[in-house]
This record gives structure tokens, sequence and C-alpha cells, in this order.
């Protein structure tokens, strides 16, 4: 048997090792281009779906019945928005506060049944947690000192432009997890650690821009530290003598604030009974405003339940002789 000699194995020449080489780097080069093209449209889809989410957002209050409850009709449609924004923008913080925002707003506003506000307190919360842990994540970047504060290392970790976020992500995050408490009552959120996180983002929020919401994290100080209980090892940082001067400073940021009104106007109730008709006067002016254009359905909650304070403060007309 003759075997046929094995022929030569084809050489890569130069010139096919060029076009080969010039495949590759134009195959790469389109990919490159699909690849800032999708991404390029992804951006503007975010930007689109994020300004859908702020239109809805602004129209939130329609339908209302005036004391504060609405339709949820545009809020849900913002929640969709946002959320498909945050899905498209995985690392944006922006659009996670605001979908938090919204499903705290549909809980607390909307004409939502018990079972519903849950849900949508189970699913803010969520959001709001997974947006910390990318918060946290970027943090633990920073090269500070041992002794630098929380507040210290997000300001070097986050740019100027990129820091309101981090701010309004512990202030939206705070709100979510004190309305889901209400679900669950207060002593069962101070056993769950909740209340603990409630004062470090409020006290973070403080350090980071204490007028951020007219004063919005003082006022949610001020109140964890008039209305919870103090358990050792669990809240054992509730000091009521905190209460007041908190509230006076949100009081000083913004003085026409209804929501500062009311609640300065609780506190000194609790806390300062001798001044009393300081308390009644701001319940007054918060019973009387007229709701906010940006805050319609927050504002008439709140000037019914200032209505609703004052007049379990007014006496009982006796009998007339």
């Amino acid at each position: 048997m003759v075997r046929r000699p094995l022929s030569p194995r084809p050489t890569l020449t130069r010139s096919r090792f060029s076009v080969a080489v010039l495949a590759l780097v134009a195959s790469t080069a389109l990919l490159l281009q699909l690849a800032a093209a999708s991404a390029a449209a992804d951006h503007a889809g975010a930007i689109a779906a994020m300004d859908r989410g702020d239109d809805a957002w602004t129209r939130r209050a329609e339908g209302g019945d005036g004391e504060g409850r609405v339709p949820s009709t545009a809020i849900a449609d913002a929640i969709a928005a946002y959320q498909l924004a945050a899905d498209e923008q995985p690392d944006a913080l922006a659009p996670r506060w605001k979908l938090v925002r919204a499903l705290h707003f549909a809980a607390d506003f909307t004409t939502a049944s018990s079972d519903e506000a849950r849900t949508y307190l189970d699913r803010a919360t969520r959001t709001a947690d997974a947006s910390l842990e990318r918060i946290a994540r970027r943090e633990s970047e920073v090269a500070l000192d041992a002794g630098a504060s929380q507040a210290e290392r997000l300001r070097a970790a986050f740019s100027a432009e990129a820091l309101p976020d981090v701010v309004a992500t512990y202030f939206w995050s705070a709100i979510a997890w004190g309305s889901w408490t209400r679900t669950r009552g207060t002593l069962a959120a101070v056993r769950a650690g909740v209340a603990g996180r409630l004062h470090d983002y409020a006290d973070l929020v403080i350090a980071l821009d204490p007028s951020f919401e007219e004063g919005g994290a003082l006022r949610l100080l001020a109140r964890l530290h008039a209305t919870l209980p103090r358990v050792p090892l669990l809240s054992g940082w509730v000091d009521r003598e905190q209460a007041l001067p908190l509230m006076e400073r949100a009081l000083a940021i913004a003085p026409s604030h209804p929501g500062n009104q009311l609640l300065m106007a609780l506190t000194l109730r609790e806390l300062a009974p001798a001044r009393s008709n300081e308390a009644n006067r701001l319940l007054e002016s918060a019973a009387s405003a007229t709701p906010r254009p940006a805050y319609a359905a927050e504002d008439a909650a709140i000037r019914t339940e200032a209505r609703e304070q004052l007049a379990r403060a007014a006496p009982t007309a006796g009998p007339r002789s």
C-alpha cells in the first residue's frame, strides 16, 4: 500500500493575516457601535420614562376628595414609569428614590385598601434597601480615616451633583420604613430594629442637608424622640428632651410648612403643655391653610388632621342654665 505524502499545512501569508486582522477589527468596531447604540437607546428610554414618571407625579392629586385621599390612577402611572427607568439604569439612584416616594404616596394618600397599602410599602422598603446597598458599595470604595463619619465618607464617594440623590434615597427610605411600621405597630418596629434605622437615616440626612424637604428629617427625628418607647439595647437613643429642639429647627427652616406647624403643635402639647396657646395657634394656621398646588393631597391630609386636633382640644359646652 502506497502512502500518499501529506499535503503541506497551509500557511497564513502576510496578506491573509492582514485581512484576518482587519476583519476582526471591523467586527469588533461593529460590536462596539452596536453596544454604544444600545446603551444610548437605553439611556434615552430611561430619560423618557423619568419624564413620564415626573409628569404623572405632578398629577398625583387629581380627583382628590379635599381631605388627603386621591384615586390611584396617576400615581400608578408614575410607579410604572419610574420602575421602567430603574430597570433601564441599574445603577441610577434617582429613579429608585422617586419610585419609593411614589409607592409611599400610593400607600398613604390613595384610596388603596389596607392590603394594597401593605403591598405598596413592602415593595417600597425592598426598593429602598436595594438602593442603600448600591450606596454602601460605593461608600466602601473610599479610603478615609477610620474615624470619618458616614456623612464624610458619602461626600467623598459622591460628587456634589450626585449627593442630592443620596440624600433623597436615605430620606425616602426612612419615610417608607416609617409608614411600614404603622402597619405593624410601634413596639414591633422597635423590636425588629426598624426604629434604629429610622433614627440613623434621619440623622444622616440632617448631617448632609438639614433643609431637605423643608426640614423633613428634622420632623421625622423629632417625632421619633417624642413618641417612641425607650427600650434598652433597641431604642436607648430615644430622648424626649431632643424632640422639641429638633422641631424648632424644622419650623425655623420652613415656618409656613403645614407639616412643620402641625408636628410642632403636637410636640408642644405632648412635651410642653404650658405652651398650649402657641400650639393652638399653629394648629389653627395648619387647619386654615390652602394646600400648596405641588402638595395638594399631602397638605389636605395635614389640614384635616389639624382640624381634628383642634376639635379634640375644644372645650365641650356645658348645659345652659
